[in-house]
């Protein structure tokens, strides 16, 4: 595959990545209009992330097997478009009742035909030796389509009156732009040489096979951290306003900051410095040693406005670390010896392990700042995020240990 190809296929798998979830989750954005819209109650609202997130648990193994027995080429082009698809229906309005089945289908087909495809996709798109830089790019890339795509369907929200108009053009808009990608990737995306050379029997022994490995279900423990961790970030802007004395703008012009403009930049370097580490395993250790440190930091100094400043010092480089830790915990496979034939059933076990988080975190968080006033609560967050950072660390030492006997086995 020529290098201008590699990046194309990126860049394709990228821009899917970054609005194939907007559609399922549209409500973090637009929270108001699609309550009125669907004249939903608070609870009804939060059970539309719980549906999808119980269907997307659910498929993330067959969506690892679907993977190793079907091309990547395939199964990513009927994951955007089918999201699309589902996403002009929701833009009808359906009842509350019908909605919930969306929620489903976006879990159903973005897991299935999609989230193992593009784990898969892009580990064929670089050798072993730069798997931290192509997974640290996909990242960075998916930030920015992110960024532009969600400008876009503010504008569109606003030329459109806002309200249930405003709701509507902006899912018309996501689900158009799901279906062109999907036709992009088909018309783009390569084959690889190993792909489509198993049949489902083999394809479920290598699922079964992998999901043996404890050094698989180890590094599904480092995302599993990682991504606790990263789920705890949002509440470091409302700190610096709530306790700190930030003002709202600044705080939002930071958190902007935060959000988009450091995962562009830090996933792909974090990626970089893995690679020339020689060790994706070794570089989250450290990272996620880093993590844990910052988080005591913020802990331990005071919180007011003449620390204001340590504050968003300190949240900045907790950022960095934390897209440091996402651009780089999904490259370890191939360190791990799983072949490029099993690597979809790797990213299944590792998914199914990662995102289980999405379960309970926001509950645990939100826990903290209900039983402890000020800053108390988001102390208190903070020190879970420590303790999070530090058990992903043990995993990354257990798991390089792990490695490190299994080299020594194999020479003899």
């Amino acid at each position: 595959m020529s290098v201008f190809r590699k990046y194309l296929n990126l860049f394709c798998i990228s821009l899917g990545a970054s609005c194939i979830f907007k559609l399922a989750m549209i409500k973090d954005v637009y929270y108001d209009a699609m309550q009125s819209a669907f004249q939903a109650t608070n609870v009804q609202m939060g059970l539309l992330i719980t549906f999808f997130a119980i269907t997307q648990a659910l498929a993330y193994l067959p969506g690892g097997w679907l993977v190793d027995l079907v091309p990547v080429k395939y199964l990513m082009p009927v994951g955007l478009i089918g999201t699309g698809l589902l996403g002009f229906w929701e833009a009808t309005f359906p009842s509350y009742q019908v909605l919930l089945v969306i929620q489903m289908g976006y879990g159903l087909v973005i897991t299935l035909m999609f989230w193992d495809a593009m784990i898969k996709g892009t580990r064929m798109l670089a050798a072993d030796h730069a798997q931290g830089k192509i997974f640290g790019m996909l990242e960075g890339v998916r930030g920015a389509c992110a960024t532009a795509a969600s400008f876009g369907g503010v504008y569109f929200f606003s030329k459109m009156g806002e309200g249930m108009n405003g709701l509507r053009s902006v899912m018309l808009y996501y689900a158009t732009i799901l279906c062109v990608v999907g036709v992009l990737v088909f018309l783009f995306m390569e084959k690889n040489e190993v792909e489509g050379k198993v049949n489902a029997r083999q394809a479920l022994g290598g699922l079964v096979q992998v999901a043996k490995l404890p050094k698989v279900w180890l590094a599904g423990g480092i995302v599993f951290f990682g991504y606790s961790f990263y789920s705890g970030l949002g509440y470091m802007t409302p700190m610096l306003t709530n306790v700190f004395g930030m003002s709202a703008t600044l705080g939002a012009t930071v958190g902007t900051v935060k959000q988009y403009m450091l995962a562009i930049f830090a996933a792909p370097l974090g990626g970089i410095i893995a690679d020339r580490m020689g060790s994706r395993v070794k570089f989250l250790r450290y990272i996620m040693m880093a993590g844990a440190v910052v988080m005591a930091a913020f802990i331990i100094i005071p919180s007011n406005q003449g620390t204001v400043a340590i504050g968003v010092a300190l949240m900045l480089i907790s950022s960095a670390v934390t897209y440091m830790m996402r651009g780089t915990y999904y490259s370890t496979t191939a360190e791990l010896g799983v072949t490029v034939t099993m690597a979809g059933a790797a990213a299944g076990v590792l998914s199914l392990v990662g995102n289980t988080p999405d379960f309970f975190t926001s509950v645990l968080y939100g826990s903290m700042l209900d039983r402890f006033a000020g800053a108390a609560g988001y102390k208190a967050i903070f020190g879970i995020m420590m303790v999070f950072a530090l058990c992903g660390c043990l995993c990354a030492v257990l798991l390089s240990r792990a490695l490190k006997k299994e080299r020594a086995a194999e020479r003899g």
